[in-house]
């Protein structure tokens, strides 16, 4: 009797390794393919665009901005630069970008600089001001991520952050009616309503410089 105990414990252990692996497997996660070989030559047809102001986008040759993703993530994005809603051009969020991946995604520090502000005490739900945090670029500008969910940033004001640095998990919390990451980049002062600036990627795949709303993208290497 105890010898079969045994073997059913050891087999329903089994199981349970085996189902919260793949549990965790799936959740939060935005598809990571190998390398794509068309990463490996971008080539960014810039011809000096401009945005719904008038501000010129900077060439994505030398950008010091990446995807938030690890390189070989491939995603879809919502509502980008002067498009609609929040991000029309009558708004500061006109040049805001948003990522639509699963709630519980990590996403990464698309610059380096110094966190500066963190808000990670609101409900997940949505309502009220949202999760959020900014990092401050060398150049006075400042990268703003939000909708993460109540104790989704896993960094503290101070920090010094490289590019690529984990700084959370995506949600819905604030103005957001669905799980996304929304990122824009401002200047000189980050309190709302800030001055919203265009900037480019320059691991993007295609190789955009303006990116579009509603479509799929990977982020490649850097």
């Amino acid at each position: 009797m105890k010898t079969e105990l045994f073997k059913l414990s050891v087999v329903l252990l089994i199981f349970l390794q085996f189902s919260c692996s793949k549990r965790s497997s799936l959740m939060g996660i935005v598809s990571e393919e190998p390398s794509n070989p068309k990463c490996e030559n971008l080539v960014f047809d810039y011809n000096n665009e401009k945005g719904c102001d008038g501000r010129l986008y900077p060439n994505p040759i030398g950008s010091p901005y990446v995807i938030p993703f690890p390189p070989g993530t491939n995603f879809k994005t919502g509502l980008t630069n002067c498009s609609s809603s929040y991000h029309g051009a009558q708004f500061p969020d006109r040049y805001a970008f948003d990522f639509d991946v699963p709630e519980g995604t990590n996403f990464y520090a698309a610059r380096a600089g110094q966190v500066v502000f963190v808000r990670n005490d609101q409900s997940s739900q949505g309502g009220g001001s949202g999760n959020w945090l900014v990092i401050r670029h060398q150049d006075n500008t400042y990268g703003i991520y939000l909708h993460s969910p109540e104790n989704g940033i896993s960094v503290i004001e101070g920090r010094l952050i490289n590019k690529g640095d984990l700084l959370g998990i995506t949600g819905r919390s604030g103005l957001a009616g669905y799980p996304h990451l929304h990122f824009i980049v401002v200047q000189n002062d980050y309190k709302w309503p800030y001055d919203a600036i265009p900037i480019t990627f320059n691991n993007i795949l295609p190789a955009d410089v303006i990116v579009k709303s509603n479509t799929n993208y990977e982020a490649c290497s850097y």
